[in-house]
């Protein structure tokens, strides 16, 4: 089922409006989004992320990869920073410092401890007025500034920016994020769908009614996209209509209940030419009106009736075998 919204981030790709739609990361939270599908999809759609890859296993769209995010275990929260971590506490505080050992007595500890003057070093220990640096050994190590423990490396960690935990690499979700763009095969088959509900239109305004495409019906629930909606005044009649590729009970159930709610007609369009069979049972528990539309958009009233969602290829799998054969 594909909404209006969705039709709509979609004509956006096929038109050119818009090249493609890129992930985009908040600096400052780490959250992802995709702003310029969600501001052409509906409320009621899916988020961006999760509509896109739909699509792109549809194989209307094709994704090519930008990078990578990874999802705190924690809090669910997007955009974790990476970070080191101290070994024995697990705070991110630690610092990389100079440390001095007093071979004497063994004492060690930050090279500032150790310096009294210009030149000039003290054990903070013993106390010992050292002559020269031969009675020192020193190394850089990586200094926890919470617990005081230090270690010759710290641990790799990612720290959620929302929770402010750190977890190992490995026990964070990754989340790969791309760039989509329509498919050749997703370009014809959105040229279907918007052929289907131009014809819709079209069918409409030659029997009088005044007949809109992508457009909103106001109910109880407030506004609801509709992919047609026409009017005739004269006559106090009115029609919906949903474009699908194959029809199912929800796509049935929500053009009956929105048709329901402005007392119009729910006109129910597949491209692919066939429903699903529960679709048959709501259509004439509502006085729906089934049509197919082939991919020129000419409407019918032949379709048919499948049994489950998936009983035959859908309209981009018969686009790509049709481009494939020679």
């Amino acid at each position: 089922m594909v909404s209006p919204g969705t039709l709509t981030a979609l004509t956006a790709l096929a038109d050119g409006s818009q090249a493609e739609y890129e992930p985009t990361i908040d600096t400052e939270t780490g959250g992802v989004s995709y702003p310029d599908a969600e501001m052409r999809l509906d409320a009621g759609d899916p988020n961006a992320f999760e509509l896109l890859e739909s699509l792109a296993k549809r194989g209307v769209l094709g994704k090519t990869f930008e990078e990578k995010v990874y999802l705190c275990p924690g809090c669910g929260a997007e955009g974790m920073a990476y970070t080191t971590a101290c070994p024995s506490c697990g705070s991110a505080h630690t610092v990389e410092t100079e440390l001095f050992e007093h071979l004497s007595c063994g004492h060690i500890a930050a090279r500032e401890a150790f310096e009294a003057g210009p030149d000039e070093y003290v054990c903070p220990d013993c106390e010992a007025h050292l002559d020269s640096l031969d009675e020192i050994e020193s190394g850089h190590r990586h200094v926890c500034q919470d617990c005081g423990s230090y270690a010759e490396q710290p641990e790799h960690g990612l720290r959620c920016r929302d929770c402010g935990d750190i977890y190992t690499p490995g026990d964070a979700t990754e989340r790969v994020l791309c760039r989509y763009a329509l498919t050749d095969e997703g370009i014809r088959w959105v040229e279907a769908q918007l052929a289907a509900r131009e014809s819709m239109v079209e069918t409409l305004e030659e029997r009088g009614f005044d007949a809109r495409a992508n457009t909103t019906v106001t109910t109880d629930r407030g506004d609801q996209p509709v992919h047609v909606y026409g009017e005739d005044e004269l006559l106090d009649s009115r029609v919906v209509a949903a474009i699908h590729e194959r029809p199912g009970r929800e796509a049935a159930s929500q053009l009956r209940d929105v048709a329901a709610a402005v007392d119009a007609r729910p006109y129910l369009v597949t491209t692919l030419g066939s429903v699903e069979k529960d679709v048959v049972s709501i259509a004439e528990g509502a006085d729906m009106r089934i049509l197919s539309a082939d991919t020129e958009g000419s409407l019918s009233n032949d379709y048919q009736i499948t049994e489950g969602k998936r009983t035959s290829p859908s309209l981009v799998q018969r686009i790509a075998s049709a481009v494939r054969q020679p």
